[in-house]
């Protein structure tokens, strides 16, 4: 099931023409309609949630609490606002307004005001309206946000905090000199410990005609559900708050193995068949997959309505298709200790250590009760992949290993006399993988033993007789 998050950024922040050490409204000056908030009343943020969502930097699903804890304990959420006057936003802007500005419940330590969302430094609402204004039209600034937040090391080179894993999770920014949409760079992994989430936020249907002018007090039209931010004006008054809605950007992955010895028709549940452990293991070597990708950008300004937009990891363009992705750390592939042995698209860790033969084959291997494939031992712990949208397939080499110690050859450790057969299966999978969605795969491998009959056949009741005369003493 979808979890949405929804973040509220208070839009009550106004420029005036002068400063005041009071935050309280100024009497409207003529030709304005509505009264004008000082200088001094800053951007503020707001988040609830009934449902949870998950942290990108951090593994696992999390609720609302998570989000709300400290920066030191992984809370916040990133914003990133483009001020453009006058005009529309387009991709000729730069990032002017807000560059991953971190925001935290109660600041960054916890210490603020209470049940507030704060930032620093504090940014206010371009404030020209009404007569007087230079011009007709009212300044906008356009809001991009992802959840949860990752400190940013050099805006200038789109880097993320030094000491932070540039390998997996959320890498990377679109530099914030670059002009156009940002980007929050992504790499996944197969490892549920490793495996995060990310989100990014859009206009909810029930706030696309909310947003109330502080001119007329109407709503300001022009916002599409399940899209971002575009063309804000500022707010009517120092109440009225953005809020976004959070979509998952990612889908959820968990896929399960296991092993069906003799059996025409699989019954999740029930053991199918027998492998005598010791004797007959199954190892698995390697699986690939195409239909997903484990790293790219995503663009948090989506063109399509609550569809994420992933591009490939420079940004530059769209995801490649047609490509595998290969997890490969079983042994017996003639990969091992060498260096750089794993080529780009293959990953050297991620299956579960209890399905991949070890040096001294006492791992259990594939059983017949379905499995989690990937590092987690709970059968349904997921991991998240950036889907591509095109169809899945699967294919999944291992090993059938059986020791018997009158053959000459050996199993894959070395040492042990036996057979090891290596089996190579290419699955297409009826599916093709979304956004926001989550997905369990069950890979079932059918094994079908060698099985003799003998029968003794009936001596011929046919008699065959025949006379041979030996040579003797004759009379002449």
């Amino acid at each position: 099931m979808k979890k949405e998050l929804f973040l509220s950024a208070l839009t009550a922040a106004m420029l005036a023409s002068c400063a005041s050490s009071d935050d309280g409204l100024q009497a409207p000056d003529a030709g304005q309609t509505q009264p004008v908030a000082e200088t001094r009343t800053p951007v503020g943020f707001d988040a609830y949630t009934g449902r949870s969502v998950t942290r990108a930097g951090q593994a696992g699903d999390i609720a609302i609490a998570q989000l709300q804890k400290t920066k030191a304990l992984g809370g916040g959420f990133g914003v990133f606002a483009y001020y453009t006057d006058l005009k529309k936003y387009d991709q000729t802007y730069v990032p002017n307004f807000m560059y991953n500005q971190g925001v935290f419940y109660n600041g960054e330590d916890g210490s603020g005001t209470l049940d507030v969302w704060e930032y620093k430094p504090v940014m206010y609402w371009p404030n020209e309206y009404g007569s007087n204004a230079q011009s007709d039209d009212e300044d906008k600034v356009t809001f991009f946000a992802y959840a949860p937040y990752v400190e940013t090391g050099s805006a200038a080179a789109g880097s993320i905090k030094d000491g932070l894993d540039p390998t997996w999770g959320i890498t990377g920014f679109s530099r914030n000199t670059t002009a156009g949409d940002p980007l929050v760079k992504y790499i996944a992994s197969f490892d549920p410990a490793k495996s995060v989430d990310l989100c990014w936020g859009v206009v909810a249907s029930s706030e696309a005609n909310a947003w109330n002018l502080i001119q007329t007090g109407s709503a300001q039209t022009g916002f599409t559900a399940g899209k971002p931010w575009l063309d804000v004006e500022r707010p009517q008054d120092v109440t009225q708050r953005l809020k976004f809605t959070f979509k998952h950007a990612l889908a959820q992955l968990n896929v399960q193995v296991d092993a069906d010895v003799d059996v025409t028709d699989h019954d999740d549940g029930v053991n199918e068949g027998t492998l005598t452990a010791a004797e007959t293991k199954v190892y698995v070597r390697s699986v690939s997959f195409t239909g997903l990708a484990m790293q790219g950008s995503l663009n948090l300004n989506n063109s399509t309505a609550d569809q994420a937009l992933w591009l490939d990891y420079s940004g530059t363009t769209d995801l490649p298709y047609g490509q595998s992705v290969t997890i490969n750390d079983g042994r017996r592939d003639g990969r091992e200790g060498a260096a750089n042995a794993d080529a780009e698209n293959e990953l050297p860790q991620g299956l579960n250590p209890a399905v991949v033969q070890d040096t001294n084959s006492t791992t259990p291997g594939v059983i017949t009760t379905l499995q989690n494939l990937f590092s987690g031992t709970a059968l349904d712990t997921p991991v998240y992949v950036i889907p591509t949208g095109e169809a899945m397939t699967v294919t999944i080499v291992y090993d059938v290993e059986t020791k018997n110690q009158d053959l000459p050859g050996y199993i894959s450790d070395g040492t042990t006399h036996g057979l090891s057969v290596e089996n190579r299966i290419t699955k297409a999978i009826n599916l093709s993988m979304v956004s926001g969605k989550k997905y369990t795969l069950k890979l079932h491998l059918g094994m079908n033993s060698v099985k003799f009959d003998a029968t003794v056949s009936d001596w011929d009741p046919n008699a065959n007789n025949a006379e041979a005369w030996l040579p003797g003493n004759q009379n002449p």
